[in-house]
């Protein structure tokens, strides 16, 4: 939920092939923490860099850095002994991403339900809603013009919305 760039927004900040060029900088970070030293291997890691940063380009980077952060720590590929980009991509794809689905789901779900709560009338102590409706109506027939506008705000909220 951090306020990042995208990938894409980096590359506009940046200049074109940025992005590429970070995602670089991590893979090639797992490459040289493997057994593997082939240069084939190594070769390959730039095409795979350019085609996976097309392919996650709309993730923001605290999202990817998140992602080769857990796959460092071995949570993705339990495989350090050999170096192959695409088991970073199919963990991304099918690992990374579930995981990241049910984390913001479950976000939002919790920032819907502090809205709702934060929305919830709670009188004040001593009252009912019912007593409480009832003070302030008779606060504002003595003229109290902070009940009336409380009892205004109401009326408008009640009017737009019969079941409140």
């Amino acid at each position: 939920m951090a306020d990042c760039p995208s990938l894409m927004q980096y590359d506009a900040l940046y200049g074109c092939g940025s992005s590429e060029y970070w995602i670089d900088i991590q893979v090639s970070g797992i490459f040289g923490a493997s057994n593997s030293k082939e240069k084939g291997v190594a070769d390959g890691i730039r095409i795979f860099c350019q085609s996976f940063a097309s392919q996650v380009k709309a993730y923001k980077l605290s999202e990817l850095m998140l992602f080769f952060a857990r796959y460092k720590a071995g949570k993705y590929d339990n495989s350090f002994a050999s170096f192959d980009a695409r088991r970073i991509g199919n963990a991304f794809f099918k690992e990374f991403n579930p995981e990241r689905d049910h984390e913001l789901d479950a976000i939002n779900r919790k920032r819907v339900q502090d809205e709702i709560e934060g929305r919830r009338f709670i009188p004040p102590e001593g009252y009912s809603s019912l007593t409480w409706y009832n003070e302030l109506k008779r606060r504002a027939e003595s003229g109290d013009e902070e009940a009336m506008k409380i009892l205004t705000v109401w009326q408008r909220k009640s009017s737009r919305n019969p079941y409140m």
